[in-house]
């Protein structure tokens, strides 16, 4: 039982009568969405329509438990009689939409994302706090999203663990991503459908490296060269950055995707993972989560799954390059 709330600012919430919502997201911008449809009639005095406004608060709960905390930042009304669509963004997107240009010196992951959130005017709870510290570091016009996980991602490149921004209600937590949702996916019980997908179009296998127009060197995979043919390209130097590392990072083997839709459950979120047995597809063992939607119409929930094979951690802002005085 899906329950959707109502909070102008400054008031009481309201329960909304809702008559479709889907609730989404993606492992990477992290910004979950609720999007829903409400009754609608403009021309009938005494039917009563919410007067929704933009900026204010939407609450998402199943049964007692509240699966999303946002505002409205989008919304349709048309003439006809019907219905009246609405689009609501948990507190992360204020991270992703603000931009700014930041020094940081002798610091954390942790204390970059208090100082950011803080900036932000949104409140944080269980952010991982790995044990680095950060010298210096510029961003010139990054979004705080992008900087804080670029901040969690100097911590991967010492530990390998891998991070992710999430919302936690109205805070920011950062958690590790990949976490087990503690899922699973079965075929005679779950699963409505899946489809799983593998190409080549994005292989890389041979990559040039290159410094002042010259050849410097180059990495391979070889058996995906004697395999599939040679796909090839090229990688230009910088100074202070392991040149190794850096090439072989572009080096693509078989892309695989996959999807499923079965019966929903709200701990199936982007980011996390979960075990699927599907014989038809080959679907069997362990994927992450690249994206979701849950849809909850006519007492029914569903959801739809991006499936990914395996945990990356995103980039996150680039860094200026500058020497304090």
């Amino acid at each position: 039982m899906i329950s959707v709330y109502w909070e102008p600012k400054g008031e009481k919430r309201t329960k909304i009568d809702v008559v479709s919502c889907t609730w989404s997201g993606t492992e990477n911008q992290a910004s979950r969405t609720l999007e829903f449809t409400i009754p609608w009639n403009p021309y009938d005095k005494g039917f009563v329509n919410m007067k929704l406004a933009l900026g204010d608060r939407i609450l998402l709960y199943k049964n007692k438990k509240l699966l999303f905390v946002g505002v409205l930042t989008s919304r349709e009304k048309t003439a006809a009689i019907g219905t009246a669509s609405y689009t609501a963004l948990d507190y992360m997107h204020y991270l992703l939409r603000n931009k700014v240009t930041r020094i940081f010196q002798n610091v954390t992951p942790k204390m970059i994302t208090k100082s950011l959130c803080k900036q932000a005017g949104i409140k944080t709870v269980n952010l991982q706090n790995p044990n680095l510290f950060i010298p210096l570091v510029v961003y010139k016009e990054q979004s705080m999203y992008d900087i804080i996980v670029a901040a969690y991602r100097k911590a991967y490149k010492n530990n390998k663990k891998k991070y992710m921004p999430v919302m936690s209600g109205s805070k920011v937590s950062v958690i590790l991503k990949g976490t087990d949702s503690g899922v699973i996916l079965d075929q005679s019980v779950d699963i409505i459908d899946a489809s799983y997908h593998d190409t080549t179009d994005n292989m890389v296998n041979h990559v040039e490296i290159y410094k002042d127009y010259f050849k410097r060197g180059d990495v391979k995979n070889k058996k995906n060269i004697e395999k599939y043919g040679k796909y090839m390209q090229a990688y230009t130097r910088k100074d202070n950055e392991d040149t190794e590392r850096a090439a072989n990072a572009l080096l693509v083997g078989v892309t695989k995707e996959a999807s499923v839709s079965a019966l929903g459950n709200v701990a199936c979120i982007a980011g996390r993972s979960l075990k699927i047995r599907d014989k038809a597809t080959g679907l069997t063992g362990k994927f992450y989560i690249a994206s979701d939607s849950h849809t909850f119409e006519n007492g029914i929930h569903t959801m739809s799954l991006e499936l990914s094979y395996s945990n990356k951690m995103e980039e996150g802002a680039t860094e200026e390059e500058i020497k304090l005085k």
